[in-house]
């Protein structure tokens, strides 16, 4: 069993609902002129078992944009960057963050299962979050926690820009929630500068004139 197999099992199901297969980076997705939905298939194999997890992420084209000038990441990776990821335990009790296969019926069963989640809840999320004002408010809602699959640091990057872009009242709020998570945790200089840099740039940035 391999990464691939599993994929191949669900692509006639993801292609029905619209997302497609990049080959390149063996995830699905559904492109829309402003982003696009993802969905990942994590798959570890082991020599008697092995784990599946699935991720649910959304990228919003102009925050991505927006934030690979400041945050520090790679270059290649800033190209496939989401702006949100999610696991499908995040969503409902439905399944374990990692849920182990063993056989080819585990298997069989895990696809169905998985199939008709995103039937009853994984495309609403996607389609909701696609909508950047939705999304914004996704963060706002999370302020004083943190996204599972989603560091404090990159959350921190796109959830002010989202604000900054789609709706600025927001923006101090979040701004102020974490500029004191930074300041608070042990991130390195280069790090808290950059995020300092990023918001000065926020500060005097006008999306309407933009």
């Amino acid at each position: 069993m391999r990464k691939k197999d599993v994929i191949c099992l669900h692509s006639e199901f993801f292609k029905e609902n619209g997302f497609e297969l990049n080959q390149s980076q063996l995830f699905f997705e559904k492109v829309f002129p402003h982003g696009k939905q993802i969905v990942y298939v994590h798959f570890v194999e082991g020599s008697n078992e092995s784990w599946v997890e699935y991720h649910l992420g959304i990228r919003i084209n102009e925050v991505e944009e927006l934030v690979k000038k400041y945050l520090p990441t790679p270059d290649d990776y800033a190209e496939q960057s989401i702006t949100l990821a999610r696991t499908a335990n995040n969503l409902g009790n439905f399944y374990p963050r990692k849920i182990r296969v063993s056989n080819e019926k585990q298997l069989s069963e895990l696809v169905y299962s998985i199939e008709n989640f995103f039937l009853t809840t994984g495309f609403r999320w996607l389609d909701q979050m696609i909508d950047p004002y939705v999304l914004e408010q996704e963060f706002l809602n999370h302020k004083e926690g943190s996204f599972e699959n989603y560091n404090m640091v990159e959350s921190a990057f796109r959830s002010t820009a989202l604000s900054k872009l789609y709706n600025p009242e927001d923006y101090p709020i979040l701004r102020q929630s974490f500029l004191e998570k930074i300041n608070s945790e042990e991130m390195t200089p280069f790090t808290i500068a950059a995020f300092l840099q990023f918001l000065n740039y926020l500060d005097n940035f006008n999306p309407v004139a933009a």
